[in-house]
């Protein structure tokens, strides 16, 4: 018989592990702003580049139609982002920051960084660089399927 595989040891499972348990510390990091991981990721993409389509967004965080319509809303409602109708197809909603949605980036972008400064504190910064290296081509590969 084969090699028994332990499944904790499988490196979808480290992976969804340590993205979940960072996205959870982020989350409550900056509870007090009453935003997520989510929606910050949302928040980063559109200080980037304010403006943006909801289909962009979501393949940005790699969400579903429903997933990303219901993130803009939760954003929406607490008044970070408004939508607007796209001039070429009104169909489409345009996804742009509000004054208190430009406002939060400074104090977010600190915290997100604090954050993962904590969780590879103790991690060399060589294996930290080739780690992140490996998981980007890992993304560039599942993305180019």
């Amino acid at each position: 018989m084969g090699k028994k595989v332990k499944v904790e040891n499988s490196l979808s499972i480290i992976l969804g592990k340590a993205s979940r348990l960072l996205s959870n510390q982020i989350s409550k990091n900056m509870a007090e702003y009453r935003v997520t991981a989510e929606q910050w990721a949302i928040l980063a993409s559109l200080w980037r580049h304010d403006g943006q389509g909801q289909q962009a967004l979501a393949d940005m965080a790699n969400k579903n139609k429903a997933s990303i319509t219901h993130l803009i809303d939760n954003l929406e409602k607490r008044k970070l982002v408004t939508r607007q109708a796209d001039e070429s197809d009104r169909r489409n909603k345009i996804i742009f920051l509000t004054e208190e949605g430009r406002s939060l980036q400074e104090e977010l972008a600190k915290i997100v960084k604090k954050t993962t400064k904590e969780v590879t504190r103790d991690i060399d910064k060589k294996e930290l660089k080739s780690a992140k290296k490996v998981m980007k081509r890992m993304i560039e590969k599942l993305l180019a399927d």
